[in-house]
C-alpha cells in the first residue's frame, strides 16, 4: 500500500532530480527521504530511480508512477476545491478558453458584469484555435470554452451565441473594391479577388461562392486570423474574417465591409464538459452568460 506522503516525497525527487534538493524542498533531512524511497521501491518490487553522480533519472516504472502520481494529486486538489466551493463561487480562479476573436466582443461585457458581483474572483484566460480550446477543456485546464465549430453534443453542453457575419478587410488604397457604397459588399464583387481566409471557413466560403456562380481565388489559407489581417494591411490581398476581428489590429489601413447577397454567418458557442463537475464560479458565470445572450435586443 502506497501512502500519500510517499507519493509526495517521490514527486519531489522526480521533479527536482536530486534527493538533496528535494529534501530541502520538503523541509526534511536527506537520509530519511532516501530510506522512504528505498522502502517504496521494495514495496513495489521495482527500481524507480537510476542514481547518478549529480542527477537522478527515472526508470520506465518511475516515469509511469510520476504520471499517475501527478494525476492523483491533481484529482485530490480538484476534489477538495469542489467540496469547498459547492455553495460559494465568490473566490478562486475561473479558467476560460476562447478561440481567436470569439472572446473580443461578448466575453469582456460578461466579465465586467460578473466581476461587479464577484470582485474577489480572478480569471485565467487561454487563447487558441477551437481545436486547442477543446483539448484544454478535455484536459481539465479550463472549465468553459468559446469555440467556433461543431462539437459533440453528447460530450459537451453549450450555450449558442448569436450568429456573426463574415466581413472583408480591404486596404484603403484598393479603390476598385471600395467603390461599393455603404458598409456592405456583394459577394459577386469578390470574383477573381485574392482572398485570404482562415482554413476553418474554407468550406462555407467556397460553397457560398459556388452558389453565386464562381470559384473563389484563395490566395492564402491560415490557421490564425492575425496573419491574414496583417497581410491585408500590407495590401497583399483581401482578408475574410469574423466581424469580431475588427479592431484586433489597431491603427490599420483597413476598411471593413460586411459580405452581403448573401450574408455569410458563422456560429459559435460557449461549451463545457457534460459529465464533469463545474465550480460554483463557472456555474454563476454561465448563468450570467445565458441571461445576457438570450436577452431581447433593444428596439431601434
Amino acid at each position: 500500500m502506497i501512502s500519500l506522503r510517499e507519493i509526495q516525497y517521490f514527486l519531489a525527487i522526480a521533479q527536482e532530480g536530486n534527493i538533496t534538493t528535494a529534501a530541502q524542498r520538503l523541509h526534511m533531512a536527506q537520509p530519511p527521504l532516501s530510506r522512504q524511497m528505498k522502502q517504496l521501491e521494495d514495496n513495489l518490487g521495482t527500481k524507480l530511480f537510476e542514481r547518478g553522480h549529480r542527477k537522478i533519472q527515472l526508470t520506465e516504472a518511475g516515469r509511469l508512477l510520476r504520471n499517475r502520481a501527478e494525476q492523483l494529486l491533481k484529482l485530490m486538489d480538484t476534489t477538495v476545491k469542489e467540496i469547498r466551493d459547492i455553495d460559494s463561487g465568490a473566490y478562486g480562479t475561473l479558467s476560460i478558453g476562447t478561440a481567436s476573436s470569439s472572446g473580443v466582443t461578448i466575453l469582456p461585457k460578461v466579465a465586467r458584469i460578473f466581476r461587479n458581483h464577484y470582485p474577489d474572483l480572478k480569471f485565467e484566460l487561454w487563447e487558441g484555435e477551437s481545436i486547442r480550446i477543446i483539448e484544454l477543456l478535455n484536459a481539465g485546464l479550463i472549465e468553459i470554452g468559446l469555440v467556433r465549430f461543431s462539437f459533440d453534443t453528447d460530450t459537451y453542453e453549450s450555450i449558442e451565441l448569436p450568429k456573426e457575419p463574415l466581413v472583408i478587410a480591404i486596404h484603403k488604397d484598393n479603390v476598385g473594391i471600395l467603390e461599393e457604397a455603404g458598409d456592405s459588399i456583394p459577394l459577386q464583387k469578390l470574383i477573381d479577388q485574392p482572398l485570404m481566409i482562415h482554413r476553418k471557413y474554407e468550406i462555407i466560403i467556397t460553397e457560398h461562392c459556388q452558389q453565386a456562380g464562381f470559384n473563389p481565388y484563395l490566395l492564402c489559407k491560415s490557421d490564425d486570423i492575425m496573419p491574414i489581417l496583417a497581410w491585408a494591411d500590407a495590401n497583399v490581398g483581401l482578408a475574410i474574417v469574423p466581424r469580431a476581428a475588427i479592431g484586433l489590429i489597431p491603427n490599420t489601413n483597413l476598411v471593413f465591409k460586411t459580405i452581403s447577397d448573401p450574408c455569410i454567418n458563422i456560429a459559435s458557442a460557449v461549451i463545457w464538459m457534460r459529465n464533469r463537475h463545474l465550480s460554483a464560479a463557472a456555474r454563476h458565470f454561465l448563468t450570467l452568460f445565458t441571461t445576457i445572450t438570450q436577452a431581447p435586443s433593444p428596439q431601434s
